[in-house]
Protein backbone atom coordinates (compact mmCIF):
# COMPACT_ATOMS: atom_id res chain seq x y z
CA UNK A 1 0.00 0.00 0.00
CA UNK A 2 1.39 3.55 -1.19
CA UNK A 3 1.88 5.73 1.27
CA UNK A 4 1.01 9.72 1.23
CA UNK A 5 2.08 12.10 4.29
CA UNK A 6 0.41 15.35 4.85
CA UNK A 7 3.32 17.20 7.09
CA UNK A 8 1.20 20.35 7.93
CA UNK A 9 4.60 21.73 9.78
CA UNK A 10 3.64 25.23 12.23
CA UNK A 11 0.37 26.00 10.22
CA UNK A 12 -3.58 26.05 11.10
CA UNK A 13 -5.02 26.56 14.28
CA UNK A 14 -7.93 24.87 16.50
CA UNK A 15 -11.02 25.94 13.81
CA UNK A 16 -8.63 25.68 10.79
CA UNK A 17 -7.91 21.68 11.97
CA UNK A 18 -11.29 21.09 12.01
CA UNK A 19 -12.33 22.63 9.44
CA UNK A 20 -9.42 20.71 6.95
CA UNK A 21 -10.44 17.58 8.71
CA UNK A 22 -14.35 18.10 7.85
CA UNK A 23 -13.73 19.34 4.31
CA UNK A 24 -11.26 15.93 3.11
CA UNK A 25 -13.65 13.61 5.04
CA UNK A 26 -16.42 14.70 3.08
CA UNK A 27 -14.11 14.59 -0.30
CA UNK A 28 -12.95 10.88 0.73
CA UNK A 29 -14.38 7.79 -1.63
CA UNK A 30 -14.15 4.15 -1.05
CA UNK A 31 -10.87 3.85 -3.53
CA UNK A 32 -9.14 6.03 -1.24
CA UNK A 33 -8.57 3.19 1.10
CA UNK A 34 -5.99 1.78 -1.31
CA UNK A 35 -3.49 4.62 -0.17
CA UNK A 36 -2.49 5.08 3.44
CA UNK A 37 -3.13 8.89 4.32
CA UNK A 38 -0.70 9.96 7.55
CA UNK A 39 -1.42 13.41 8.68
CA UNK A 40 1.25 14.98 10.71
CA UNK A 41 -0.58 18.30 12.34
CA UNK A 42 1.25 20.53 15.01
CA UNK A 43 1.58 18.66 18.59
CA UNK A 44 -1.99 20.02 20.09
CA UNK A 45 -4.07 18.81 17.14
CA UNK A 46 -3.23 15.07 17.13
CA UNK A 47 -6.44 14.13 19.23
CA UNK A 48 -7.95 15.94 16.65
CA UNK A 49 -7.08 14.17 13.88
CA UNK A 50 -6.93 11.01 15.53
CA UNK A 51 -10.54 11.10 15.99
CA UNK A 52 -11.17 11.17 12.23
CA UNK A 53 -9.55 7.62 11.95
CA UNK A 54 -7.00 8.72 9.58
CA UNK A 55 -3.78 7.93 10.57
CA UNK A 56 -1.69 10.62 12.68
CA UNK A 57 1.78 10.98 12.29
CA UNK A 58 3.83 13.40 15.00
CA UNK A 59 6.25 16.04 13.22
CA UNK A 60 8.91 15.33 15.66
CA UNK A 61 10.00 13.58 18.99
CA UNK A 62 12.52 13.92 21.83
CA UNK A 63 15.42 11.45 21.44
CA UNK A 64 14.87 11.01 25.45
CA UNK A 65 12.73 8.78 27.48
CA UNK A 66 11.44 10.70 29.83
CA UNK A 67 12.04 12.64 33.18
CA UNK A 68 12.86 16.61 33.47
CA UNK A 69 13.30 17.56 30.04
CA UNK A 70 10.72 20.72 29.82
CA UNK A 71 9.24 21.24 26.45
CA UNK A 72 10.14 17.94 25.17
CA UNK A 73 7.61 15.30 23.83
CA UNK A 74 8.36 12.04 24.44
CA UNK A 75 7.90 8.51 22.11
CA UNK A 76 5.79 7.04 24.80
CA UNK A 77 3.60 9.96 25.03
CA UNK A 78 2.83 10.50 21.04
CA UNK A 79 2.26 6.72 20.97
CA UNK A 80 -1.42 7.49 22.57
CA UNK A 81 -1.98 9.33 19.94
CA UNK A 82 0.10 8.09 16.86
CA UNK A 83 0.82 5.28 14.32
CA UNK A 84 4.26 7.28 13.09
CA UNK A 85 6.46 9.83 13.25
CA UNK A 86 8.28 12.07 11.63
CA UNK A 87 12.37 12.27 13.03
CA UNK A 88 15.13 14.38 11.04
CA UNK A 89 13.21 16.58 8.74
CA UNK A 90 15.64 18.81 7.07
CA UNK A 91 14.44 22.20 8.01
CA UNK A 92 15.15 20.98 11.87
CA UNK A 93 19.36 20.69 10.77
CA UNK A 94 19.77 17.95 13.02
CA UNK A 95 22.91 15.91 12.85
CA UNK A 96 22.76 12.14 11.87
CA UNK A 97 23.50 10.84 15.58
CA UNK A 98 20.09 12.93 16.94
CA UNK A 99 18.19 11.49 13.75
CA UNK A 100 18.77 7.71 14.76
CA UNK A 101 18.46 8.29 18.36
CA UNK A 102 14.72 9.67 17.73
CA UNK A 103 14.46 6.84 15.03
CA UNK A 104 15.59 4.08 17.56
CA UNK A 105 12.98 5.93 20.60
CA UNK A 106 10.01 5.67 17.98
CA UNK A 107 11.17 1.98 17.00
CA UNK A 108 11.64 0.95 20.86
CA UNK A 109 7.90 2.57 21.52
CA UNK A 110 6.31 0.74 18.28
CA UNK A 111 5.70 4.30 16.08
CA UNK A 112 6.92 3.99 13.21
CA UNK A 113 10.06 6.56 11.96
CA UNK A 114 9.51 8.42 9.10
CA UNK A 115 13.21 9.20 8.60
CA UNK A 116 14.23 11.53 6.66
CA UNK A 117 17.67 12.53 4.50
CA UNK A 118 19.21 14.09 1.97
CA UNK A 119 21.66 12.47 0.53
CA UNK A 120 20.53 9.29 -1.70
CA UNK A 121 24.22 7.58 -0.80
CA UNK A 122 22.91 7.91 2.72
CA UNK A 123 19.63 5.52 2.69
CA UNK A 124 20.80 2.39 4.18
CA UNK A 125 22.51 4.51 7.11
CA UNK A 126 19.19 5.71 8.57
CA UNK A 127 17.29 2.89 6.68
CA UNK A 128 16.05 -0.07 10.41
CA UNK A 129 13.41 -2.20 9.99
CA UNK A 130 10.20 -0.73 10.44
CA UNK A 131 11.14 2.34 9.55
CA UNK A 132 10.09 4.89 6.47
CA UNK A 133 12.89 6.26 4.69
CA UNK A 134 11.69 9.69 3.48
CA UNK A 135 14.18 11.21 0.76
CA UNK A 136 13.78 14.69 0.96
CA UNK A 137 15.18 17.51 -1.78
CA UNK A 138 15.44 20.30 0.35
CA UNK A 139 16.74 22.50 -2.86
CA UNK A 140 12.89 21.99 -4.04
CA UNK A 141 10.67 22.19 -0.94
CA UNK A 142 8.40 24.74 -1.36
CA UNK A 143 8.02 28.38 0.24
CA UNK A 144 5.02 30.31 0.57
CA UNK A 145 3.03 28.06 -2.53
CA UNK A 146 6.50 28.51 -4.75
CA UNK A 147 6.89 24.97 -6.23
CA UNK A 148 9.98 23.99 -7.81
CA UNK A 149 10.22 20.32 -8.25
CA UNK A 150 12.92 17.91 -9.39
CA UNK A 151 13.01 15.97 -12.20
CA UNK A 152 11.21 13.32 -11.80
CA UNK A 153 13.16 11.05 -14.02
CA UNK A 154 15.69 11.92 -12.11
CA UNK A 155 13.66 10.96 -8.41
CA UNK A 156 12.95 7.96 -10.52
CA UNK A 157 17.28 7.35 -10.99
CA UNK A 158 17.78 7.83 -7.73
CA UNK A 159 15.06 6.33 -5.93
CA UNK A 160 16.16 3.07 -8.29
CA UNK A 161 20.12 3.61 -7.17
CA UNK A 162 18.48 3.83 -3.29
CA UNK A 163 16.58 0.89 -3.59
CA UNK A 164 19.52 -1.50 -4.68
CA UNK A 165 21.20 -0.40 -1.76
CA UNK A 166 18.39 -1.18 0.42
CA UNK A 167 16.67 -4.32 1.87
CA UNK A 168 13.62 -5.65 -0.58
CA UNK A 169 10.80 -4.71 2.26
CA UNK A 170 12.36 -1.00 2.39
CA UNK A 171 9.62 1.76 2.12
CA UNK A 172 11.01 4.68 0.37
CA UNK A 173 8.92 7.98 -0.19
CA UNK A 174 9.70 10.95 -1.81
CA UNK A 175 9.53 14.86 -0.14
CA UNK A 176 10.37 18.04 -2.46
CA UNK A 177 7.45 20.42 -3.63
CA UNK A 178 5.26 17.34 -4.18
CA UNK A 179 2.04 18.86 -5.51
CA UNK A 180 -1.43 17.86 -8.19
CA UNK A 181 0.97 18.92 -10.72
CA UNK A 182 3.27 16.21 -10.27
CA UNK A 183 1.54 13.77 -8.10
CA UNK A 184 0.77 10.90 -11.10
CA UNK A 185 4.32 11.22 -12.38
CA UNK A 186 5.94 10.51 -8.80
CA UNK A 187 2.74 7.64 -8.10
CA UNK A 188 4.17 5.91 -11.69
CA UNK A 189 7.79 5.64 -10.24
CA UNK A 190 8.04 2.10 -9.53
CA UNK A 191 10.64 2.31 -7.15
CA UNK A 192 8.49 4.94 -4.75
CA UNK A 193 6.55 3.90 -2.20
CA UNK A 194 4.81 7.37 -1.13
CA UNK A 195 5.48 11.08 -0.72
CA UNK A 196 5.73 13.15 1.83
CA UNK A 197 3.58 16.37 0.82
CA UNK A 198 4.16 19.78 2.73
CA UNK A 199 2.90 22.96 1.70
CA UNK A 200 0.16 21.43 -0.62
CA UNK A 201 -1.23 19.34 1.92
CA UNK A 202 -2.68 22.83 3.34
CA UNK A 203 -4.93 22.86 0.89
CA UNK A 204 -7.70 19.82 1.60
CA UNK A 205 -8.73 19.96 -1.94
CA UNK A 206 -5.42 19.88 -3.11
CA UNK A 207 -3.90 17.21 -1.23
CA UNK A 208 -6.93 14.73 -1.89
CA UNK A 209 -6.30 14.93 -5.71
CA UNK A 210 -2.50 14.08 -4.59
CA UNK A 211 -3.95 10.88 -2.98
CA UNK A 212 -6.07 10.57 -5.79
CA UNK A 213 -3.15 10.28 -7.92
CA UNK A 214 -1.93 7.65 -5.84
CA UNK A 215 -5.12 5.75 -5.55
CA UNK A 216 -5.97 5.24 -9.54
Amino acid sequence: MKLVIANWKMNMNLPETTGWLEEFTRMQKNDSLAVEVVIAPPFPYLGEVKSTGLSVGAQDVSALEKGAHTGEVGAFQIKDYCKYCIVGHSERKEDKAAVLKKRNACLKARIIPIVCFVEPADALDYYADGAVLAWEDPANISVGGNYKAKDPQEIDAEATFMKKSLPDNATLVYGGSVNRQNAKELANIVELDGVLVGNASLDPAHFMEIVEAFTL
